[in-house]
Order: structure tokens, then sequence, then C-alpha cells
């Protein structure tokens, strides 16, 4: 009984593939095939989701790929805040961000980051009296309890004083005092001046105690910076200076001002934030989808309402001049992505063509176009790309190095397949069909180009797809060797070449994220490449 079930099914299965061998089209049954490839599949999605990120960069960039800032160069991914806390206070409000900043420690000379509090509300005593100090430009307020007289500012400025120590036998010594003034506390470092009137900083590294040594040994009356066993510094708040609604200036003395209370300001992070892109007369100012429609907003970016020049959002960091990463690596994109369809395009033209013709009239044309082709693939392709861009002058616009480098590419590529497509048009030129065509007296021309050549398509869209990635290395390995696309314009290998340093290695990895994209490109378009070949082979068609 059972033997006669599995006859049964596999009846069933046999009828079901004849049923779609029959009313399935051609097509049908190649994406059929080519489905079956599950890495085929990844790769396209993969592909597609790069390519609509191509298109639509201006919308998905949160900030002008060009554009530089200082303050933040080096800057690891910004660090993403949910929860307000101030002293005990804590509330959950949402996604934000702090002003933040990158430094050189002058102390150990290390690159680091820091958050900036900028306050909203400062709540004082002052000879007794209880005074709330409320900057007008802060838009968001997690608490709204202002105590005492309420005074709106529009300029708020903190003068510290700074104090510099040494610790020699056990006691800390002041070597040096100065005055600072602020507009805003570092966070974990002098932000507790706010809530505890004053701030110490101690530091133990051998850097430190080599720069005061180098300043004060000889105050200290130390003959080496071995005998200092920390460094210090000391902040408190020397005095308070704000300018009120009627433009009136006032300053509060530390001696008798005691903080009671203050709130900071926060950006949040928003969808469909406002462009950064170029002003239009009607729109403001505006992106542009697909290079044509404009656009008043991107994707997400971070409410900056008072225009604070700290206040980032950098989802992948930033380079070495504070620009944002993944801005520049979506624009990047543009060229790494269209330049193999655009050499690829020409490669195949000019594949064609030659190839064609030789394969088809045989003869002085066939010697004369093999061997040039053979003198092309002689030489190494890498190096003939560097010689035939070397040729070229480097202090051109990268417009015009793009465009260079398609030709270049495409001139390097084409040879070999010239010469597949030749033996492929060398045994089509035989088969029945054709010879019936040159029997009915068709032209040469149409034979080739309406009989001959669309029998090689099928090699030339799987070769196509699997050539693209070597477009992309090749001028990727060409902005990283600084002749391809240069600054301020991006391409990925232009971006991995910023990364060839020890110093990005160790403390900015970040930057190496191109070169993630450029292995996840060029595997999805082989798996893609594997995956056409298999719905093209009529073996996998049934």
């Amino acid at each position: 009984m059972a033997k006669k079930e599995q006859v049964k099914k596999k009846n069933n299965s046999n009828e079901n593939i004849d049923f779609e061998e029959v009313y399935l089209t051609r097509g049908q049954l190649m994406w059929r095939a080519f489905k079956k490839n599950k890495l085929a599949m990844v790769g396209l999605w993969v592909l597609i989701v790069l390519y609509i990120m191509m298109f639509a960069a201006d919308f998905l960039a949160p900030y002008n790929p060009f554009e530089q800032s200082l303050k933040h160069s080096y800057a690891p991914p910004t660090k993403v805040d949910k929860v307000y806390k101030v002293g005990d206070f804590e509330k959950k409000i949402g996604s934000y961000v702090l002003p933040y900043t990158s430094y050189v420690d002058k102390l150990d000379y290390t690159r680091k980051t820091r958050q900036l509090y900028f306050p909203s509300r400062v709540t004082v005593e002052y000879k007794g009296e209880l005074i709330t100090l409320v900057m007008n430009d802060a838009k968001y307020f997690v608490r709204t309890d202002f105590p005492g007289k309420v005074i709106n500012v529009s300029d708020l400025e903190f003068t510290l004083k700074k104090e510099e120590y040494a610790m020699v036998n056990n006691e800390w010594k002041k070597v040096s005092s100065s005055s600072e003034k602020t507009k805003y506390f570092v966070a974990g470092v002098n932000d507790s001046v706010l809530t505890e009137g004053e701030a110490f900083i101690e530091n133990n590294t051998a850097t430190a105690k080599n720069v005061i040594f180098g300043k004060y040994g000889f105050k200290l009356g130390v003959t080496s910076e071995n005998e200092i066993e920390k460094v210090g510094l000391k902040y408190s708040i020397n005095y308070i200076k704000y300018t009120d609604e009627n433009g009136k200036k006032t300053i509060l003395f530390g001696k008798d001002l005691l903080i009671k209370d203050f709130d900071y300001k926060y950006y949040p992070i928003k969808w469909f934030v406002e462009s950064w892109g170029p002003k239009k007369k009607d729109y403001g100012r505006v992106g542009y989808v697909f290079w044509i429609i404009p656009l008043k907003y991107h994707l997400y970016g971070v409410d900056n309402y008072d225009n604070n020049p700290f206040v980032r959002l950098y989802i992948m960091g930033s380079d070495e001049f504070g620009r944002d990463v993944w801005s520049r690596l979506i624009f990047a994109s543009r060229i790494s992505l269209s330049i193999g369809f655009i050499g690829l395009a020409i490669t195949l033209t000019l594949s064609l063509f030659f190839g064609g013709i030789a394969g088809y009239y045989g003869g002085v044309a066939d010697e004369l176009l093999m061997r040039f082709t053979e003198i092309i693939m002689s030489i190494p392709g890498f190096y003939l790309l560097i010689l035939l861009r070397s040729l070229l002058p480097l202090d051109i616009p990268s417009s015009q190095v793009y465009i260079m480098l398609v030709f270049i590419l495409s001139f390097i590529g084409w040879a070999g397949r010239a010469r597949i497509i030749r033996g492929m048009v060398l045994s089509i030129k035989r088969n029945e069909f054709v010879e019936a065509a040159y029997a009915l007296g068709y032209p040469d021309s149409k034979i080739l180009w309406k009989h001959v050549i669309p029998n090689t398509m099928t090699y030339m869209i799987v070769t196509a797809t699997l050539s693209i990635p070597g477009y992309i290395l090749g001028e990727a390995g060409l902005s990283f060797l600084g002749l391809g696309i240069r600054e301020p314009s991006a391409s990925w290998g232009l971006m991995m070449a910023r990364a060839q340093d020890i110093y990005v290695l160790q403390n900015a990895p970040w930057l190496l994220i191109p070169g993630i994209f450029i292995f996840v490109t060029v595997l999805a378009f082989n798996f893609v490449g594997d995956g056409l070949r298999d719905a093209f082979d009529p073996r996998a068609l049934g």
C-alpha cells in the first residue's frame, strides 16, 4: 500500500513539472531557477538596497558630505541617550543627543571625546535671594517648576577659576592659578561645578607628570618627574555673567553665590528634518531624490534649534576633518556603484563590435583585431590601469577624473571578452538559421546584429554581472593609491585611503567601514552572477 502511494506521489510531481514546462514562459522558468539559489536572492536584495541608497543619497544623508567640523575630528559614533539625568532626577524623554567635541588632552596627548552641558536653566542663591536664570533659546524643558525669581536671559557665561596642583611627598601643592570663561561644562569633568561648587580632577599618567615637571619643577623643588606622584586640576566658579531681556548685563560673584540646581539643553533626534541643501525660492533649503525631485526634508537628523556648532549625530563617526562618514559613504556610492555599469556598457559595446566583426568576417580583419587584443591582454591589467592614469594630469577636477576612470577601465576590460565573442560568433554563423538568412539575401550587417549577436546575450549577461565587481575594485584601487577620485569628492576607495594610518586602525576603526561596503557589494554581485548562470542553464529550467 505504501509503495502505491509513493508511485502516485511521483506521478503527481512529474505531472506538475510537465505543467510548468508547458504553461510557464521561458522568463518565468528562469526566474524560478534563479530563486532556487538562496545566496543569489540575498545578493539581489543587497544590491537593491545599495542602489536605492545611491539614488536617494540626498534624502538619506543627515549632513552635507563636504561640510567640515574640526570640533569633531575623528569623533566616534555619537552616543544617543534616552534618559534625562540631573543629580538624583531621572526621566525617560526619548532619543536625544548632547553637544560634544573631540580634543587632544594636553596632559597625556591622547585624542578624547567629551559631552558638553549647555545650561538651559540655572537656579542660584545669591545674597540670600533665590534666582532662576532661564535661557531664551532653550526650546525643550523637562522640568518647568522654576523656583524663586525667574529671569529670562539671552546670554549666560561662567568664569571658572582653574588651579593646577601636584602631589609631592603625599602633599598637594598648588603650582598655578588662572581663569577660564565658558558657556558650557564638560560632562564628568567639571559639570560637578554646578552641583557641588567645585570640581577636582586627578591624573597620574607619565605624560601629565612630565608636563608639570617641565613647567613647574623648579617651583616644586623636585629634580625628577618621578618625584611627582599625581597631578590635579581644580575648577570653581569665580562669577556668573548674564544678559537679561532688556539687554542689561549683571554679574553674580562667586563668594556670594551658591548654585542650587540646573537643567541642560538636549537635542531630540527626529524623523524628516529640514534639508541642509541649497536654497530654492519657493522651497527653502532642499535636497534631491534621484537628482531630480526637490525634497525639503531629510530622513532623520537632530533638532539643532539654536544652531549649536557642537551638536552632531554621526551614526558612523567622523573623519579627520569632522565630516560625517555615513553621509560621505552614501554619496561615495554614486561613484563606486555607477562606475561598474557605465564602464561595462562601454566594454560590452567594444567587445561585441570587435569580436563580432572578427568572428563573422574572418580573414585580415580577424588577424588584425585579434593580434591587437592579444597585445592588450599581454599587459597586466592593474599595471596598465596605473600607466594610463599616470599619463593624465593629476590636478584635474574629480568629475573629469570619473569620466577618465570609466574609459580607462573599459579600455582594459574589452579585449578578453572580444576573443570569447569571436569564438561564439564563429560557432553561431555555421548554424542553419544563419545560412538560411544569408541564402535569402539579407545584408551582412543585419545577419550579424539581428541573428548572430543576440545569441551571445546569455553569455554577455552572466559575464557582465560577474565583471562589475572588477570595475568597482579597479576604481577603489586607483583612488586608494591617490590616482582616482580626489578630495573633497568621495568614493569608497578614497575613503579607504584616508584610513591607511596606524593611528586610525587603533583609534578610529569606523573609517574602515567603506571597506565592508566594497566587500559586501562585490560578494553580492558574485552571488547574483552565479544565480544568473544557473538561470540561463537549460538543465536548470526543468
